[in-house]
């Protein structure tokens, strides 16, 4: 089923930093990447239940096969199944997952990472060894999304690696064509399904969807797919309540677990060693950075507006964007006469943990993040961050010193923070203390402690599930 082979020749893609081809699925049919439209995401759901339909048999003999299995395993030998559509993708979803399975992988947790491949690749492939990424059936473009799509994989495929590596929970990270698709199939099999709310997709559609009426048709669907994904897991207060109120599901089946990241990678230590002056041969400014996907749906617009306001009275501070997306040419003509605003591109490994390090303060306007992965890698490097009162990013920094959390369309109130800020970073004793705060604060989202929390949750997921317990 899978060939082995070592380079970054099954993508037409530049290399991601970090991903590595370890092996390759055999080409398998699929149908021709299609542009994003609203009627073509109406032929999604006849796809997905055409895949499950033809696979039906083999599904039905799974279950047996896996019941027998599971019989001759250990109630506390537990495995565990993670799908993510967007897993092939640069994003923070993909980031995290890659990051707490390697954790989990490298510390006896049995824990497998399932993802569809990208349209740029012509096969499913595995990457460093553990990533596998399925062989697509359909994909396109993401209504207003650029550089994402939906994906429905190849089943057969999922049919061969169950058999090879049987697995008790699958945990879906997206309400998306292929976690529909692993869903049904999983429920047919008789494997526990459970999701995480990690997208606000309904928000995100309300955002970047002209078409009202798909707002609607997304969160009935939502509601559908939260119905049999239960319990759900939200990183977050403010999600669990939308969770309750907006998607309909109970509030005994939500469960909040804190997540992690490798603050290993993050470091005040990599301040100061000239990573900034790469992009930027400005000196002697307060320095702000924004990390994160360049997309209207992250808020940029106000961030827009408030540099402009605050560039008419500060030649003392400077901007950075880290990262790409579909709203970075607008963002740039927009940013043409301010020579302070720079643009460093996707960045990893020491580059983003010096840019990070090197910045004076984060902002980070986002409404619709359920945790906040860049806020936590700021903070990690001593940099304080600023926040918007929506979303997870809120919990991370609310009262700890280490920031601000202001509301999410008063641009009146951010421009008095970051009046605020040029005051702070001109005091240094009073700035290093908040430096300290940030790195302190950051120590509460290790990977360890988010997979022990997870592991605890699953394993009294599969005795309800399995033993009724």
């Amino acid at each position: 089923m899978v060939t082995e082979d070592s380079n970054n020749t099954y993508d037409s893609r530049p290399p991601i930093f970090g991903r590595t081809v370890s092996s390759t699925f055999p080409e398998y049919f699929s149908f021709k990447h299609q542009p994003p439209g609203n009627i073509r995401t109406c032929m999604i759901p006849p796809v997905v239940f055409w895949q499950v339909l033809r696979n039906l048999p083999q599904l039905l003999k799974l279950r047996f096969f896996l019941k027998k299995k599971r019989k001759e395993h250990a109630e506390d030998d537990i495995r565990v199944a993670f799908y993510s559509d967007n897993l092939d993708e640069v994003n923070g979803i993909a980031n995290n997952l890659r990051h707490v399975i390697t954790y989990m992988r490298g510390h006896g947790y049995k824990a497998a990472l399932v993802g569809s491949a990208f349209n740029t690749r012509p096969c499913g492939v595995v990457e460093n060894g553990y990533v596998i990424l399925l062989p697509r059936v359909f994909s396109m473009e993401q209504l207003g999304y650029a550089n994402s799509e939906l994906a429905i994989p190849h089943v057969r495929p999922i049919l061969r690696l169950l058999k090879r590596y049987p697995v008790d929970i699958v945990e879906l990270e997206t309400p998306s064509p292929g976690a529909w698709a692993i869903a049904f199939c999983a429920k047919i099999a008789g494997i526990k399904v459970i999701s995480h709310y990690r997208t606000d997709v309904p928000t995100y559609t309300k955002t970047l969807v002209k078409a009202k009426w798909m707002y609607r048709y997304v969160l009935m669907l939502m509601q559908i797919f939260y119905g049999f994904t239960r319990p759900v897991v939200s990183p977050c207060k403010d999600y669990k309540n939308i969770l309750h109120n907006d998607i309909k599901v109970p509030l005994d089946k939500i469960e909040i677990i804190r997540r992690g990241i490798p603050l290993e990678n993050y470091s005040p230590d990599f301040r100061g060693k000239g990573t900034w002056e790469k992009f930027s041969d400005l000196q002697g400014k307060v320095r702000f950075v924004y990390v994160g996907r360049i997309s209207k749906e992250k808020n940029l617009p106000l961030l827009r507006n408030l540099w402009m306001e605050f560039r008419k009275k500060h030649d003392d501070a400077e901007l950075m964007f880290v990262g790409d997306g579909w709203y970075l040419e607008e963002l740039k003509k927009d940013f043409a006469s301010a020579p302070e605003v720079h643009f460093a591109g996707v960045q990893g490994g020491e580059t983003l943990a010096g840019l990070y390090a090197d910045a004076d303060f984060l902002l980070f306007p986002s409404t619709t993040d359920t945790f906040g992965n860049v806020v936590v890698e700021a903070l990690a490097s001593g940099t304080p961050a600023i926040v918007t009162d929506k979303g997870g990013p809120q919990d991370i920094v609310f009262e700890k010193g280490c920031g601000q959390v202001l509301p999410a369309d008063d641009t009146a109130a951010w421009l008095a923070e970051l009046e605020k800020c040029m005051n702070l970073r001109h005091d240094e004793v009073a700035y290093q203390k908040v430096r300290e705060n940030a790195y302190n604060r950051s120590k509460d989202y290790t990977l360890e402690k988010a997979a022990k929390a997870q592991w605890e949750f699953y394993k009294k997921v599969y005795h309800e599930a399995y033993h009724g317990k």
